[in-house]
């Protein structure tokens, strides 16, 4: 019996350590091998895995196989081959015949305008290579069909092909293609032993702190980027950003983290970055049925910002003068001070949501909690005052125990609005306010709908800035207006919802965007 027993054992242990080998072997993340060969320098780097982990395959297949068209698993392959020969077609390039041959499992670009042209920055393709040969004759055969000559060069005791329309080499199992030698040059340097990207700390930091199993992945080093561009004292407090895009089982998530340093910040990105650690409350007030809504922290922090950060670049001053015009207009037209009456009242939380369109005008709410609701009270008393006095007929009525004030433009439509519980709601019209009252007060909003928690329950999380979109809502709303193809229509169809996210908590900001896939 003890024998038993321990052959029992034994072979459970054995079964375990089999089952949990196999499963890190099909689930494991796949492993960035290019990053290694991306010159340290690198400003941008984005990679692609053609062959992902099992896990992601299963997700994407899964999501795929929803899409009209794309249901029958045994043809998967050849329709998304398809797909991307189509995408490439337009290049001349013949994705079957001249790509997928020779490609392997990752594709990535790596650069930045510190090497050249800050608005469009040279880029160079590392690919891994199945089969050399066939890559050398599908790179000879889409170099010369734009009319390129390639001519041999020798570098640190390696080849590359050289033509005035790019060159390439190869480094290791990896072809390196770019706009240049000196391109080539800085990958051969780097696999010869030169500092590279992944040698970075700044780079293994960002991405460790993001998940290792995904479709793709992406590197931006923001200060590069910055001071490459002129906006170096606009973009304080952070240095680097990572993003990577993953299969989930209801939807594709792309989500991003953004190291953040309040003590190099500016009191106004510091202030922002506060505001982002909380969850809108505004779309408690949204009425179950609606299509489409943003919600945006500090708006007018923002707008502020934005506008001296256009003051100071030359190409800002027409901007610039343009809003002053806009300023003058209101003041001297209206009687309203755009800064005194209106930007208060977008100092917290701003929320545009769509419910529909109702003879060629949108139905929806402007929802917004300012941080002293007393004194938007008054800013708008303003702004309906100065409207009363330039033509506009200002009557109330009663939602319930709410006050709705209507004010009626000539010529141009009417406005309503009430202030409840430090909360301003306005429409177009009575009816848009009336739901949003109902809405808060039922408890069947928006914000409790399913498609809108399943949507920020893929993201993990929903925190400061946010957007939600029902695509297929929103693509029957437009209708004919919007020319599409009708096996385009079908899949847009097909799509459930978008959402985006852009929650900041413990040093970090995030990013997260969701699209679901209807079952």
């Amino acid at each position: 019996m003890h024998r038993l027993v321990i052959a029992l054992v034994t072979l459970i242990g054995l079964t375990a350590a089999a089952f949990l080998a196999g499963y890190l072997f099909l689930f494991s993340a796949a492993t960035d091998r290019a990053a290694a060969l991306a010159p340290a320098d690198s400003a941008f780097y984005v990679t692609v895995y053609l062959q992902p982990s099992t896990g992601q395959q299963l997700n994407l297949s899964g999501l795929i196989g929803r899409l009209p068209g794309f249901a029958d698993e045994a043809s998967l392959d050849e329709k998304v081959d398809q797909v991307v020969q189509n995408l490439l077609s337009g290049t001349g390039i013949d994705y079957r015949a001249q790509v997928k041959p020779w490609l392997g499992d990752q594709i990535a670009i790596a650069g930045g305008p510190g090497s050249g042209d800050a608005v469009n920055p040279p880029v160079t393709v590392i690919a891994e290579v199945t089969d050399r040969e066939a890559a050398r004759t599908a790179i000879a055969e889409i170099l010369g069909g734009s009319g390129a000559q390639l001519r041999a060069e020798t570098y640190a005791g390696a080849e590359l092909q050289v033509s005035d329309a790019g060159a390439y080499a190869f480094v290791g199992d990896m072809v390196v293609i770019g706009e240049t030698p000196e391109a080539i040059h800085a990958v051969i340097d780097t696999e010869a032993g030169g500092e590279s990207l992944a040698d970075r700390d700044d780079f293994t930091a960002t991405m460790d702190a993001l998940e290792p199993d995904h479709l793709a992945s992406a590197f931006f080093d923001l200060s590069a980027l910055a001071d490459a561009t002129g906006m170096a004292d606009q973009v304080t407090g952070v240095s680097t950003a990572g993003a990577v895009l993953v299969a989930e089982r209801e939807g594709l998530r792309l989500s991003a983290s953004v190291p953040f340093d309040r003590a190099e910040a500016t009191p106004s990105d510091a202030a922002s970055f506060a505001l982002g650690g909380e969850p809108s409350s505004l779309v408690d007030w949204m009425p179950p049925n609606t299509i489409a809504e943003a919600v945006v922290f500090g708006l007018s922090q923002t707008l502020e910002d934005a506008e001296a950060a256009l003051g100071v670049a030359p190409e800002g001053e027409e901007i610039t003068g343009a809003l002053d015009t806009v300023r003058a207009l209101a003041a001297f037209g209206l009687g309203i001070d755009l800064d005194a009456d209106i930007l208060p009242l977008l100092d917290r939380e701003v929320a545009v949501a769509l419910g529909g369109l109702e003879g060629g005008l949108p139905s929806g709410q402007i929802l917004l909690r300012p941080s002293d609701p007393s004194a938007a009270t008054d800013a708008l008393e303003r702004v309906a005052s100065a409207l009363a006095r330039v033509g506009a007929t200002r009557t109330t009525e009663m939602v319930g125990e709410e006050e709705v004030t209507i004010l009626s433009v000539p010529d141009t439509g009417e406005v309503a609005y009430a202030e409840v519980d430090g909360i301003v709601i306005l429409g177009f019209g009575l009816d848009d306010v009336a739901a949003a009252l109902e809405a808060h007060a039922s408890g069947d909003s928006l914000g409790t709908s399913d498609r809108y928690t399943t949507t920020f329950d893929v993201a993990g999380t929903r925190a400061g800035t946010e957007a939600f979109v029902d695509v297929g809502a929103l693509v029957d709303l437009l209708g004919d207006p919007i020319e599409l193809p009708d096996d385009a229509r079908d899949i847009l169809l097909q799509v459930g919802t978008l959402g985006i996210t852009a929650p900041s908590h413990d040093h970090q900001i995030e990013f997260h965007a969701v699209l679901t896939i209807d079952p």
